[in-house]
């Protein structure tokens, strides 16, 4: 999808960089590939960012999922992902990453199913095993995954997407915006902070500096 052109078009690779990381035992690896592309079309420039990770596996086939974004986004309402998104687990990343792509395309009732779903699917990736949405928004207070204000405010999103799925309720964009920056305050704080922290403490305890 082009930006300028509101449709799929083909694109040509300007230029390609591959940043290449791996675990100290060589178990675990990821690869970040950054394409500049041209729109054959109309001849826009954008980015396309594809993600490759040993720990992102396909059950079925066996091989690496692979994630791609488009920067800046190609729909008129444009909506970037949180800045460090590839530090998410994949469960988390892929229904945050639809749902910010249902907002920008205007899909409004799906926007609304998204922030919901991806209370659930954080509640997996944290291992609550209790029943009930509103239960594990309990748990994640107790667990300290969430403040009770913030579970106030995860409420309202619940209810939110409760009304979308079974009354198929369109909710005013500007509120769908609130609920999603509620789900991304706790993507922050519990998977993307805590991985740039991780980072800056090895750049200190290793003696090295940022270029």
């Amino acid at each position: 999808m082009c930006k300028a052109c509101q449709q799929e078009t083909w694109h040509n690779v300007i230029n390609e960089y591959e940043k290449f990381g791996t675990s100290d035992d060589g178990d675990i690896w990821d690869s970040t590939t950054f394409l500049t592309l041209r729109c054959l079309g109309c001849d826009n420039i954008c980015l396309l960012i594809r993600y490759v990770s040993s720990e992102d596996v396909d059950p079925q086939t066996g091989d690496p999922d692979i994630t791609e974004s488009v920067h800046p986004t190609p729909f008129r309402s444009d909506r970037e992902l949180v800045n460090g998104y590839f530090s998410i687990p994949k469960d988390v990343r892929t229904i945050y990453e639809e749902t910010i792509k249902s907002f920008n395309a205007g899909m409004l009732i799906l926007t609304a199913i998204g922030v919901r779903t991806t209370i659930e699917a954080i509640s997996i990736q944290q291992d609550i095993k209790v029943q009930g949405i509103n239960t594990k928004i309990d748990e994640m207070v107790h667990k300290n995954i969430i403040t009770r204000d913030g579970a106030v405010l995860l409420m309202l999103v619940k209810d939110i997407g409760n009304l979308a799925t079974h009354e198929i309720k369109k909710h005013h964009k500007d509120d769908l915006s609130l609920c999603i920056d509620v789900i991304e305050d706790i993507i922050r704080n519990l998977y993307i902070h805590p991985q740039k922290a991780k980072l800056t403490r090895e750049l200190i305890e290793g003696g090295w500096s940022r270029a």
